[in-house]
């Protein structure tokens, strides 16, 4: 887990990210992860890995700024790194 996102998640914040003029939150603590997202990640779901960090509202959101697949893996990326993970799909954080 980065630095940034151990702080955060210290102080019971949510991560933050910042993409193409949008700010979107996520979940820095497993248990507030969603289950949608946590199969996605099992799964290896790009796009279940991103509405589920996100949310339903944020989804919303994602969908109405018209993206392409090349387009999802940045954002994909970015919230993996504001969640902890060293890349999609692996996280230092504990699961405990």
């Amino acid at each position: 887990m980065s630095e940034a996102a151990r702080k955060a998640e210290a102080n019971g914040e949510q991560g933050e990210v910042e993409f193409r003029g949008q700010t979107f939150t996520v979940p820095l603590e497993y248990d507030d992860y969603s289950l949608d997202f946590l199969e996605a990640l099992e799964d290896g779901r790009t796009v279940g890995i991103v509405r589920g960090a996100l949310g339903p509202g944020q989804w919303r959101i994602v969908k109405a700024m018209n993206l392409t697949a090349r387009d999802l893996g940045p954002l994909a990326d970015s919230i993996a790194e504001a969640m902890g993970f060293t890349d999609a799909g692996n996280s230092k954080a504990s699961s405990a």
